[in-house]
């Protein structure tokens, strides 16, 4: 039976995207999404709950997210879903994670003022996307010290 493996997710930053080069030159950026969803509350209303999912992108787009998103920015990215294994060195105990690597992303709501986050400039609408003409496939961007 074949496999499916795509993820889309919307929500916002829970932090400054952390940008870091890698090993052979291959800039990775790593963010948390803090993703909402209503839940009942057990008295007849609602409530949002949230959930807290990490993401990583590779290359020109990690770049393109480092420059134009920040903490609380709402985005919406697509990708799919990751699970590192390892070791934990102070317990021996065996440790995972699933996260998301990130394919695609893009700017979610209105432009406002023009401005990005921080003050910045809205970058023009093709920077906004995360994937398209400029922007090779994220396979070009994985370098080879990335433990996946």
């Amino acid at each position: 039976m074949a496999s499916f493996n795509r993820v889309i997710l919307m929500g916002n930053l829970t932090r400054d995207p952390e940008i870091r080069e890698s090993q052979s030159g291959t800039t990775i950026a790593r963010f948390t999404l803090a993703v909402n969803d209503r839940v009942p509350d057990g008295q007849g209303g609602w409530k949002e709950e949230a959930s807290f999912v990490d993401a990583v992108l590779f290359g020109k787009r990690a770049e393109a997210f480092g420059r134009f998103m920040s903490k609380g920015r709402p985005v919406l990215v697509e990708g799919k879903l990751r699970q590192s294994k390892w070791q934990d060195r102070e317990t021996g105990q065996n440790r995972s994670k699933i996260e998301v690597i990130v394919d695609n992303w893009e700017f979610v709501g209105g432009r406002g003022d023009g401005q990005g986050a921080g003050g910045r400039p809205a970058p023009p609408r093709e920077a906004a996307a995360g994937g398209g003409a400029g922007f090779p496939d994220r396979d070009d961007f994985v370098p080879d010290d990335v433990p996946f």
